[in-house]
């Protein structure tokens, strides 16, 4: 049986829950409001070259790495994330910003998971000149990601 770590209780669940529905939100509205205003593969405005709106899909993960792996991705992703929530629930924090970047991260895996149900492909918009094009779940992930190693690294400099 799963133990559960002392710190979720309804109240602290609810909190997460909702920042992380408002997130998948936020990036499932931005991909919707791409998809219903451009046309795929065009760009808005067309003279910018610093960063601009285009509609893009990508069928593999970040930088184009797996492209035309969408099954595949569609398949693991959910695995992943499976075990992704057995960790956060059964195991302490790693520190005080741990379980909010891992809200963030899970929340940017969830809405490029959506669109590769949905759409078959992860919709990117925002796409800087000298960049890969990316997304808001893109951008959770990132954020995420760098907090907790972050916040891991100067936890772990505290204690030394």
């Amino acid at each position: 049986m799963m133990q559960v770590d002392s710190r979720w209780n309804n109240r602290r669940l609810s909190v997460l829950g909702l920042i992380w529905a408002l997130l998948i939100a936020a990036d499932q509205i931005t991909k919707y409001l791409v998809r219903a205003n451009l046309t795929y593969e065009t760009s808005w405005p067309d003279n910018w070259e610093l960063i601009r709106i285009s509609y893009i899909q990508n069928t593999g993960v970040a930088f184009g790495f797996l492209q035309g792996q969408s099954e595949l991705l569609s398949f693991i992703v959910p695995i992943v994330l499976l075990g992704f929530i057995y960790m956060i629930l059964t195991q302490p924090p790693f520190n005080p910003l741990s379980d909010y970047s891992f809200v963030l991260i899970f929340a940017g895996a969830v809405g490029n998971l959506i669109d590769r149900f949905w759409h078959g492909a992860v919709t990117d918009f925002i796409d800087p000149a000298y960049y890969p094009a990316f997304n808001v779940a893109d951008s959770l992930i990132s954020i995420g990601a760098v907090v907790l190693i972050g916040t891991s690294l100067l936890n772990q400099r505290k204690q030394i």
